[in-house]
């Protein structure tokens, strides 16, 4: 009898035994289940560490303040953008502007930003998320005094702060000659005048009008100097900015095309445009 009774309580206890380990592990794969439907990596799956790179002394698109920090428009993007992709995590460095496209192309980064415009070149040579990481906006800038000046038709006849030979607003003036043949901008360059001075002498009257993109740091050069210089609205051109990748990151190019398309449908684009910009440039562009 005993026996016997002893092994009824061997089974009985080898029974439960397998019930909760049953229970264990439907538990466990019930958690990793909610997990992955989070959004988060599985315990399997490796978080990658990658090397990014944006431009630094960029204002206000990428650089460091006075405490050291990393900052701007793109870093805040990036941020977000790191945080809707789980399984990858962006270390970002600020280098040269040169030194991104070098470092993509050798393999030393695998993202890249800077205000990037989509380009039949760099579509070549990258891969580009179709989906915009912010927008560039070509305006006009005046006199706060000035209300004559309203598109490029009126800067016929008008003194504008020289331009940087070649450079994008040399072209698009250029461009607008081309087609204008009875309407001609006079065209002026220069090198080396800082932004800052720039505006300033459309603020002190020197010139009558600047054209230049509206990334390039206006609202806080107008509020640090004191400068009385508007936009024109609307914009001259509107261009979207793009972040660029190396040619074999196929997947992690997927994510951020879809991570920036959630950024821009909840609204986050916009927010950051404001902070950065004083108004929301993500308005005006359309696909």
């Amino acid at each position: 009898m005993k026996t016997k009774l002893f092994g009824s309580v061997l089974a009985a206890a080898l029974f439960a035994g397998v019930l909760s380990g049953c229970a264990s592990n439907q538990s466990a794969g019930a958690n990793a289940s909610a997990a992955q439907s989070a959004g988060e990596p599985s315990a399997a799956a490796q978080v990658k560490t990658v090397n990014v790179a944006l431009e630094s002394g960029s204002k206000p698109l990428s650089f460091e303040n006075d405490k050291g920090e990393k900052v701007g428009y793109e870093v805040d993007v990036l941020k977000a953008v790191d945080e809707l992709i789980p399984d990858y995590n962006f270390n970002v460095e600020l280098v040269e502007s040169d030194a991104t496209q070098i470092g993509l192309e050798t393999g030393k980064y695998v993202l890249i930003g800077g205000g990037l415009y989509k380009t039949p070149e760099r579509e070549q040579k990258y891969l580009i998320p179709n989906a915009i990481n912010g927008v560039s906006l070509i305006n006009i800038y005046v006199n706060e005094d000035d209300n004559s000046i309203k598109s490029l038709d009126d800067l016929v006849g008008k003194k504008l702060v020289p331009s940087t030979p070649n450079g994008g607003i040399f072209n698009l003036l250029t461009a607008y000659n081309k087609e204008h043949p009875d309407k001609q901008i006079t065209i002026t360059t220069g090198e080396g005048i800082s932004v800052a001075d720039r505006f300033k002498s459309v603020s002190d009257k020197q010139y009558d009008a600047l054209v230049l993109p509206n990334n390039l740091g206006f609202t806080e050069i107008k509020k640090e100097l004191g400068l009385k210089v508007k936009a024109v609205n609307p914009p001259v051109k509107i261009n979207g900015t793009y972040f660029a990748l190396a040619k074999d990151q196929t997947d992690l190019s997927a994510k951020v095309e879809q991570a920036l398309k959630t950024l821009r449908e909840n609204g986050t684009l916009s927010k950051l445009s404001e902070t950065w910009y004083g108004e929301d440039t993500i308005k005006y562009f359309t696909e």
